[in-house]
């Protein structure tokens, strides 16, 4: 009778543990919850700082002119995160130029956003039979007609620095060129950190030569690239 049993618990046992046996347990569970906020960048104009031209700069020997350069922003953006607003548009003017007239507009480019900036690269676009060559490096274009190889004019775009400054503190309304060949180097935007909320100096110039035709008007578009700091490249 015992062996009768015995091997029904032993068959039971088997059977059992082919069909799966389900054992009673506690548990309990925790939930993670995540939120990524992401930042931004807002990147453009915000101050003209200041405005002058040949006739301002007593080293200029050309006769007095009645032409004149005239900045205005517009465009303007806001940035979603901090409320800081930025123009997205530098409309450079020049008026009733002559060969040897120059002007200068000191501007902020500003970073309204979150996140760091560098300025990546600087582009310049121009219309059909217009090129340029690049005198330095992201800091000079010299524009030509691609007729007739003539020079119609200078842009200088560079970073208003201290050393800027000590020479025009004797040296009042001087040009990029006359600086540069006293031995203070202009500095290109290029590769330059704006933090967040931060902003630098930066001035423009165009520069007429005497190659320039009468009676014409000459348009150009540069664009200036800002990207995320850890993504620049030199």
């Amino acid at each position: 009778m015992n062996k009768k049993i015995m091997g029904t618990l032993v068959i039971l046992i088997i059977a059992l543990s082919i069909a799966g046996i389900v054992y009673a347990h506690w548990s309990d569970t925790a939930t993670i919850k995540g939120t990524v906020h992401m930042g931004s960048i807002t990147f453009g104009f915000t101050h003209i700082i200041a405005e002058w031209d040949a006739e301002d700069y007593e080293g200029y020997e050309a006769k007095k002119c009645s032409a004149s350069t005239v900045c205005t922003m517009s465009d303007l953006v806001t940035d979603v995160h901090t409320g800081y607003s930025v123009n997205k548009t530098l409309t450079f003017s020049m008026v009733n130029a002559t060969p040897e007239y120059w002007g200068i507009n000191k501007f902020t480019l500003d970073n309204a956003g979150t996140i760091p900036v560098k300025i990546q690269s600087i582009t310049i676009t121009l219309p059909a039979g217009l090129d340029y060559v690049m005198a330095i490096p992201n800091l000079v274009w010299d524009v030509y007609n691609t007729t007739t190889m003539d020079y119609l004019y200078y842009i200088w775009l560079y970073n208003e620095t201290a050393a800027i400054d000590t020479y025009r503190a004797t040296h009042p309304f001087a040009p990029p060129w006359v600086i540069n060949n006293a031995g203070y180097p202009m500095e290109s935007i290029k590769g330059i950190q704006i933090d967040k909320l931060g902003s630098i100096p930066v001035e423009m110039c165009v520069y007429i030569p005497e190659t320039a035709q009468e009676c014409h008007t000459y348009t150009f578009s540069m664009q200036i690239e800002a990207i995320q700091w850890n993504k620049y490249t030199p």
